[in-house]
């Protein structure tokens, strides 16, 4: 059962080589789709072999521009957020029971599902620039909406740490992510540009890493270490750069293949032993630790990490010929 929450509380912020990306069908749907198949990404090796202790989330949801919910593995079947609101949906986060999670449009609207409580949005206020993104934090009891000037509100236990919004930014602010401690926060902007708050440590980004723009086109995301200091930043065409030790096992640029939409997201699992990148078109790329055992012959490469594969759009809906317009904009891990 799911319910919208369309209350509009407030609370008012403080001041590798070159890939192209082939252009191909884009999805969208009302319904939850559960058990999908498809094909995961080839794993990376090794760094942490005590990583495979960590507890295995168990599914994703998937949501398009337009709101259409797209469940895998475990995720819970919740309803859709189309219709919601006249404005485009930009990101879901979930809660921390895996039975909810929350969605925000551009405009500041959040609305809650199953057992996600609301704890306010940025809907009332005059926003400068349209909201891009929902982080929710770890205990579930709050979330952050960040705007594309760089905005950041925070609603519930989220503790505010400042905000890029009164820079003179060089290109809009495409994601957040919070530390590992939970005290502080990164912004990314889509030229790869980092901005540190709270107990955020800065540690380099694309333009300083290329010397330049990035060859693999625009950043979309940031996931920091759920475990440590460093973050990850994504790129449009498949490209996954780490900074300040964040684990890396791998991108879909390094495994040979092209996305055939642009990514829009990189999230790690919770015990940090892989993360999914997010395309577009609702595919689904996973990276995991991994370690040899045996040798020679006999040798064999064993997943120790937990950013298991369920499933992606493209392969439940393509064998069917189905071809639905609106990109995905996030995806939720079930916690």
């Amino acid at each position: 059962m799911s319910h919208d929450v369309t209350g509009k509380a407030t609370v008012p912020a403080p001041a590798q080589p070159n890939r192209r990306v082939r252009r191909s069908r884009r999805w969208a749907t009302s319904a939850a789709l559960v058990g999908a198949v498809g094909v995961g990404a080839p794993l990376a090796m090794m760094t942490d072999p005590a990583a495979a202790a960590t507890p295995s989330v168990s599914g994703y949801t998937l949501i398009t521009s337009a709101g259409g919910v797209f469940g895998f593995g475990a995720a819970p079947a919740l309803g859709s957020a189309l219709g919601v609101s006249s404005s485009p949906v930009v990101g879901i986060a979930p809660d921390s029971t895996g039975k909810g999670y929350w969605v925000a449009t551009a405009n500041g609207g959040v609305y809650s599902y199953g057992d996600a409580k609301f704890y306010g949005s940025a809907g009332n206020i005059a926003l400068k620039a349209p909201i891009v993104g929902i982080v929710a934090t770890a205990d579930g009891l709050g979330y952050y909406l960040v705007a594309s000037d760089g905005g950041v509100f925070a609603f519930g236990d989220a503790k505010f740490h400042g905000s890029a919004g009164g820079l003179n930014l060089v290109a809009p602010i495409v994601g957040l992510s919070i530390t590992s401690t939970g005290a502080g926060y990164y912004l990314v902007g889509a030229d790869g540009g980092v901005f540190t708050f709270g107990d955020a440590a800065y540690a380099g980004n694309l333009y300083s890493t290329f010397s330049g723009p990035s060859p693999d086109g625009p950043a979309v995301g940031i996931a920091a270490d759920p475990t440590g200091p460093g973050y990850l930043i994504a790129t449009a065409e498949g490209a996954i750069v780490s900074y300040g030790g964040a684990p890396f096992f791998g991108s879909p640029s390094l495994s040979g293949v092209t996305p055939a939409e642009p990514l829009v997201s990189v999230t790690y699992e919770p015990g940090g032993t892989g993360y999914w990148a997010t395309g577009a078109d609702g595919g689904v790329f996973n990276f995991n630790s991994s370690v040899t055992t045996g040798t020679g012959s006999t040798a064999t490469l064993v997943t120790t990490g937990n950013a298991h594969f369920f499933g992606s759009v493209p392969g439940e809906l393509g064998p069917a010929g189905i071809a639905i317009p609106d990109n995905v904009v996030g995806f939720a891990p079930t916690l």
